[in-house]
């Protein structure tokens, strides 16, 4: 380290050219940055439920993740309100289905539209009205791109031209799969033993839909819709007051695409510009936009909002212009840098990552108070031995201590990057990263920029001619106080507040499931029960059962099987289960053989002779267009050999139940039990789908919490025992640590907060960043008593040397973490709340409870002439300067 800082010190201006060449270079990845919170970005590639989960979205499709929505009207059975939901759907239909002659007249008479400029937004819409939905379309854009512009200029209208030609390109992904709703449904019908599907709203010969224009129109529509009674709840629902039909449902499938947040944004744009309906849209990939919308604008606010708080700390500690601006440019360097390799590795953003910055924030100013402060110290000492030797002595001792801090930082940082799930293991590595580029640039920028600075004490510091003591010097005085006379106090009040903690522990709950991050009053969380209580559910899981053969798919006692399962999970007695909808094959053949008797509705059933559904499904008259030997509309139920069926089952939340990931956990246990009792032998079953990705990974959540924290605390003993060459030493380091996370459980436990992929790393963080104040003061102890000094002597001095630096390190750390409690997320509001109370934790840890251990113990930290083989051929501490380095008596 003292190379380093030689190198600096000598050449200031070369390395301060170096880190503005690396910081231009890593700015570039700031763009280049995406938010994301779907399973993929978490779950393990080589799980095996991950595995199946895929492996079933490739046979069935992505039944789990799909827009559903709600579409009505006050005037719902109205010409007028049948024409704005046509106009809805053919919207959505055009990316379903591309027609890319059209597609290209339209851009080429967009262009000969706007070929003068400028054009009025009017006019231009006017001159698509023979084009209904691409007018449409170009009305959005202005809106969503240009702000409602009235008159488009050459840049308007060049961005106009760039935002349809997107949406072009999506078009001609071709990504929706499916659109389920009575404009496009296809019933099934029986005449002179044949069956036909026929769509609820026939078509002219030009493919268009033909609208009920009168009453007698709108009844036979009526008729038709609630014929079959799977339609209910699941493309129309009811008013519950009046039994009248209220709601259209409308669900759009995509195809399994891996990046559904394009397509998707697509899709939330064109449904929120029809506004003549009242449209509730909910699915997981609109909870995700809003998820990553929310990211966003998170992250947009926590930065400067930050970096204000963290910069009052810096004026309150060092009152001069270079004690806020070194500082601040440290962090904004550090935190810029790890988001930037970020963006250039095309590491996404999500629930975990939007806690870097103020992580990095927090490190960086962390590292700057304590360089700053050894400078202030030091300042009388620097102009007695002359500017350039007196700073060289300074920042040596200074960033070798850094130095020791960051290495056990990132040690238990890097824990996080053994955890099984992928987002948490980039969260690992990148805080790592930055925990090693905070130290670069502190260890470089500050002592470079003071280097070419001049030498002088802040103004606002003096007071005739001393040092102004503050409010911090008096909290100083009182913890020398406490751990010097009254230690056994301190202690026993620590043991009480430990066996609290630990009665709050036992009450911890794990989560998963991100809709409980939104708040309760949120658009997300309320459009998710209205669509629950509509619709039966906005997502669900597959249970797929597996014959052991081809065609048993067929066989009515398979099907009667799984009627009989869809009839225990949704029965009243089993509301627990929180199952709103049941979906499967057989409702087909319940249909089939509904509309070959008859349309009676005692034959709404299984046949019971096996020869009828074979008829059936020979007769049927449904299409193929993948030509996989399937009908398009038994794809999300059956295999292409028909052995494997799979009943997709809506969760909901029922009254008081919640389904939250242990109750969900709780429901793939009981309905395991049943099936394990009630399934017939020649059968077998599996449960997948997002539910059970969610589960998955709160037992991650839970064994990468144990091996994170037990890891940290091994590898940081292991450390600090090898720098400080004592076996006492590193068993000192952990007391502040494990109280301040004990304390956090214990907190999280009472007050209901879950552990979830948010919250659990905040131990990681708490023994990181907590292990630095330990480091500083054990390190600063050792010196003086190695000295001569007596033990209550030793921690007065320590005290009054690091003491200060400590204090505004961890107000840092909480402002700069409590600015989270702003987020629209409750588990990032929580980890802001907690991290500011952990990080006050392991403050007074360092303040009161490491000195009164020391005081009680009368542990001897000093280093011995003789010491044994190991300790003289294991010396990682003069490695980095730790015993060559003396530490600076003097007090600020």
């Amino acid at each position: 380290m003292n190379r380093c800082i030689d190198f600096v010190l000598e050449w200031p201006k070369m390395v301060l050219l170096v880190l503005l060449i690396v910081t231009i270079g890593l700015a570039g990845g700031l763009s280049k940055l995406r938010f994301d919170n779907s399973v993929e970005v978490f779950m393990p590639q080589n799980d095996s439920e991950y595995a199946f989960y895929n492996e079933s979205k490739d046979i069935y499709g992505d039944n789990g993740r799909f827009i559903i929505m709600s579409v009505t009207h006050p005037q719902l059975w109205s010409t007028e309100a049948f024409r704005m939901i046509e106009g809805l759907i053919t919207d959505i239909d055009e990316y379903k289905e591309y027609e890319k002659t059209r597609e290209e007249n339209r851009l080429k008479r967009l262009d000969e539209v706007t070929a003068d400029e400028p054009v009025e937004s009017k006019r231009l819409l006017e001159q698509f009205a023979d084009d209904p939905s691409f007018a449409r379309l170009l009305k959005r854009k202005i809106h969503t791109k240009l702000g409602d512009k009235p008159v488009l200029e050459r840049k308007d209208l060049q961005k106009l031209r760039a935002a349809v030609n997107l949406s072009k390109d999506l078009k001609q992904q071709e990504t929706i799969d499916k659109i389920i709703s009575p404009f496009t449904t296809k019933d099934i019908t029986g005449q002179d033993d044949t069956l036909e599907t026929t769509d609820l709203i026939p078509k002219d010969d030009d493919g268009k839909r033909i609208l009920p224009v009168d009453e007698a129109d709108f009844s036979e529509f009526r008729k038709k819709l609630t014929r079959n009674p799977s339609y209910e709840n699941g493309i129309y629902t009811r008013d519950p007051q009046t039994g009248k039909i209220s709601d259209f449902g409308v669900i759009v499938k995509f195809i399994n695409l891996k990046d559904q947040d394009p397509i998707s944004r697509e899709m939330l744009e064109l449904i929120q510009s029809h506004q003549e309906l009242v449209i509730v849209p909910q699915g997981a990939p609109v909870s995700n936009i809003y998820f990553n919308n929310y990211l966003r604008r998170d992250m947009g606010t926590f930065l400067p909002v930050t970096l204000l708080a963290v910069i009052i700390i810096f004026f309150f500690n060092f009152r001069s212009f270079r004690g806020i601006f070194l500082p601040a440019i440290t962090l904004s360097l550090s935190t810029l840098w790890v988001l930037g390799l970020m963006g250039h590795c095309g590491i996404k953003i999500t629930a975990l990552g939007i806690s870097l910055p103020p992580l990095m924030i927090a490190v960086g100013s962390s590292y700057g108070i304590h360089i700053l402060n050894q400078y202030y110290n030091d300042f009388d000492k620097i102009s007695r031995l002359g500017f350039k030797i007196g700073l060289h002595q300074s920042m040596s001792h200074i960033s070798t201590t850094v130095l020791l801090a960051a290495i056990t930082t990132f040690a238990s940082f890097a824990t996080l990057a053994t955890s099984q799930l992928t987002a948490m293991h980039e969260w690992g590595i990148f805080s790592g990263i930055g925990v090693l580029f905070a130290l670069v640039v502190s260890c470089t920028l500050i002592p470079a920029a003071l280097a070419i600075m001049p030498h002088r004490r802040p103004r606002l510091m003096m007071k005739k001619k001393e040092v102004k003591k503050t409010i911090i010097d008096h909290i100083i005085e009182l913890s020398i106080l406490l751990t010097t006379r009254h230690h056994r106090m301190v202690l026993l009040l620590v043991g009480v507040i430990l066996a609290i903690s630990a009665v709050g522990l036992s009450r911890l709950n794990v989560e998963s499931d991100f809709m409980q991050y939104f708040k309760e009053d949120d658009i997300v969380r309320t459009s998710s029960l209205e669509i629950e209580k509509k619709f039966g559910g906005r997502w669900g899981f597959n249970l797929i059962i597996d014959t052991g053969m081809a065609d048993g798919a067929k066989s009515p006692q398979v099907l009667n099987t799984i009627e009989t399962i869809r009839a225990w999970m949704t029965a009243p007695e089993n509301k627990h289960l929180n199952i709103g909808r049941t979906d499967a094959f057989t409702d087909y053949i319940k249909t089939m053989h509904f509309a070959m008797n008859e349309d009676k509705m005692e034959y709404y059933r299984v046949p019971d002779n096996p020869l009828d559904i074979l008829d059936y499904l020979e007769i049927y008259s449904g299409d193929d267009n993948d030509s996989d030997g399937r009908v398009d509309d038994f794809e999300p139920y059956v295999d292409a050999d028909y052995r494997t069926c799979g009943l997709l089952a809506r969760l909901c939340q029922k009254e008081d139940y919640s389904i939250g990931t242990n109750h969900i956990k709780r429901i793939f246990g009981q309905l395991t039990e049943y099936l394990d009792a009630n399934l017939p032998e020649n059968l077998t079953a599996r449960i997948t789908g997002f539910p059970v990705m969610n589960v998955k990974m709160a037992e991650y959540i839970i064994s990468g919490q144990m091996q994170s924290l037990l890891s940290s605390l091994v590898i940081i003993a292991i450390i600090v025992t090898l720098l400080f060459k004592r076996i006492s030493a590193g068993l000192l380091s952990l007391i502040p640590m494990s109280t301040a996370v004990m304390f956090n459980f214990g907190i999280m436990g009472f007050f209901g907060i879950n552990l979830d992929t948010v919250t659990s790393i905040i131990a990681s963080i708490t023994i990181g960043i907590g292990v630095d104040d330990t480091i500083h003061f054990l390190n600063s102890y050792r010196h003086f008593y190695r000295n001569g000094h007596s033990i209550d002597e030793s921690i007065r001095k320590t005290l009054q040397v690091t003491g200060k630096a400590i204090i505004f390190t961890s107000l840092a750390l909480v402002l700069g973490f409590s600015v989270l409690t702003i987020s629209s997320f409750k588990p990032v509001i929580f980890f802001g709340a907690l991290m500011g109370i952990t990080m006050t934790a392991t403050t007074l840890g360092a303040l009161l409870i490491l000195p009164s251990v020391i005081k009680l113990t009368q542990v001897d930290l000093s280093i011995r002439e003789t010491e044994s083989w190991f300790w003289r051929h294991i010396d990682i501490g003069r490695f980095f300067g730790l015993e060559t380095e003396k530490t600076n008596e003097t007090t600020a």
